[in-house]
């Protein structure tokens, strides 16, 4: 890779979708294990209601484990989705075209008309979803890569390996 030429340069725009699956790896966190944490908290909590007895204390237990699961089910896929689209079209992100220069020790990212620079060594997290890419600064600044976006393997491939600790 040399600093005046790019080794892999993209332009996309991101889409609903795309959007979504990059905001999931964000929020719920970059490990499938850690999505299950709070459910499973409620399963016990309706667990040990049982465990206690129905007809006594327990059925607060098991009331108290459903409302929980109920909450984070509804949270989960109605109501954060459906806020994430609403703001994804009030603020039309899909019309802006984003984009990544990967040079030898640093990248360029694009975005709405602004370049902003960040070292190799800046990249907090990276993650692989179904559609998306992820990366998350130090800064908190979060990049959302579509899979789409690359028109070959071998650009896939530098990008991974450029990101993968």
């Amino acid at each position: 890779m040399s600093d005046t030429q790019p080794a892999l340069s993209l332009r996309y725009f991101l889409n609903l979708e795309e959007s979504q699956d990059g905001f999931a790896l964000a929020t719920f966190g970059k490990k499938q294990f850690t999505r299950f944490i709070t459910p499973l908290i409620s399963v016990a909590i309706i667990a040990w209601g049982f465990y206690l007895g129905f007809d006594g204390v327990g059925r607060y237990y098991v009331a108290l484990g459903a409302f929980f699961l109920i909450l984070q089910t509804l949270m989960r896929y109605w109501f954060l989705p459906m806020m994430f689209k609403r703001q994804f079209v009030k603020y039309q992100f899909g019309k802006s075209e984003q984009g990544i220069d990967l040079f030898q020790d640093y990248a360029e990212l694009y975005a709405n008309g602004r370049k902003q620079v960040f070292h190799y060594n800046e990249v907090q997290n990276f993650a692989v979803g179904k559609l998306t890419y992820m990366l998350e600064l130090k800064n908190r600044t979060v990049v959302i890569v579509p899979k789409r976006a690359f028109n070959l393997p071998a650009e896939q491939t530098v990008f991974e390996n450029t990101f993968k600790k």
